[in-house]
């Protein structure tokens, strides 16, 4: 099955008021909108409906999503009837704060925006569908940041503009994000996402914190928060935390050392070997080779945690776990620790 994500604008009634020769500001019914569409081409009707007719196929499922405005709402409430009509499933999501004034728009509607379309990707996805986002209607700068959602999520993209014959369709870009920086500051990344944090009570967690994250942050009303681009990256990085990684297994020296570990720390190693079960979230820099020892290490840099582990059959056998507080790395690298030494490895549940 497919899902059609496409954002919504106000072109509908626009053209209507258009076909009638009006030019007064008077909010169209809904049924008036709905005659109109029965009695259009849907090259005429609307963005929407012109790049739908160049995308629908039978079974697939539309998702209007429309700003937080009367116009909005009412075209994409008049497209999903349209539809349905059809025969095609439909749904109508609005985006809280999409609306006409331009600070509102810039930080919270666009982030709005980011996150549900985010949403609705993993849960179709998570159904097995296939998804594509049409971005033609809604605001323009909808257009760049439902590009961004597609490379992000690997969705194809399509527009058609009022000129183009035919629809344009950007395809998934093969290419892996790293997302190293998500994978060291995910402590910042989950407090600022969870709720409203004051810039002041962010500055002692900023003193910390690189430029390249300040990048993927903005200020609003004396609030420090996500910005757009920033919440599109965390809910990228959270929808490939909840895939499922590869199999893991643990010797018995592992296990010991994990359980006489306090919680903090034990939740340290949890996030890494969760990291590291996901190729696309541990970058290859980040991983090197024991010295004297054909056993790998992660994480490089200044971790404090060390997992020395092999991978064989696209299942992860982690040796041991290590830090440099106790000294624990540090003698281990004057053992001969290699693979061949470890054959008591379970499935820790």
């Amino acid at each position: 099955m497919r899902t059609i994500i496409t954002t919504t604008g106000t072109s509908l009634i626009s053209n209507y008021r258009n076909s009638l020769g009006a030019t007064g500001k008077s909010m169209p019914t809904l049924q008036e909108i709905l005659g109109y569409l029965r009695e259009v081409s849907p090259e005429q009707a609307s963005a929407e409906t012109n790049s739908l007719s160049r995308l629908l196929q039978e079974g697939d499922e539309i998702v209007f999503l429309h700003s937080e405005t009367d116009d909005g709402r009412l075209c994409a409430e008049a497209l999903s009837e349209f539809y349905k009509s059809k025969g095609y499933r439909c749904m109508v999501k609005e985006i809280s704060n999409l609306r006409y004034g331009a600070q509102q728009f810039k930080n919270k509607g666009l982030r709005s925006l980011v996150a549900e379309m985010a949403q609705i990707v993993r849960e179709r996805k998570r159904q097995k569908h296939e998804v594509l986002i049409n971005a033609t209607g809604g605001f323009k700068v909808e257009s760049a940041y439902a590009v961004l959602i597609g490379i992000l999520f690997q969705a194809p993209v399509y527009y058609v503009h009022e000129r183009f014959e035919d629809i344009i369709a950007l395809p998934p870009i093969p290419v892996s994000w790293d997302y190293s920086l998500m994978v060291d500051h995910e402590d910042f990344f989950e407090w600022i996402h969870a709720d409203l944090r004051s810039t002041h009570e962010a500055t002692s967690r900023l003193q910390s914190i690189p430029d390249s994250v300040r990048m993927l942050l903005t200020e609003e009303d004396g609030y420090l928060m996500l910005s757009p681009a920033g919440e599109a990256l965390w809910e990228a990085y959270r929808s490939l935390l909840s895939l499922p990684g590869q199999t893991v297994y643990w010797s018995d020296r592992a296990r010991r050392y994990y359980e006489n570990l306090d919680p903090e720390t034990q939740r340290s190693f949890d996030r890494l070997i969760n990291r590291l079960s996901r190729p696309g979230l541990r970058p290859e820099s980040n991983i090197e080779r024991m010295r004297n020892s054909d056993c790998l290490v992660y994480p490089r840099g200044k971790k404090p945690e060390r997992i020395i582990f092999y991978e064989q059959d696209d299942k992860i056998y982690i040796c041991e776990l290590a830090r440099h507080s106790d000294q624990s790395y540090e003698r281990l690298l004057n053992k001969n620790i290699n693979s061949g030494n470890y054959s008591d490895f379970e499935q820790k549940i």
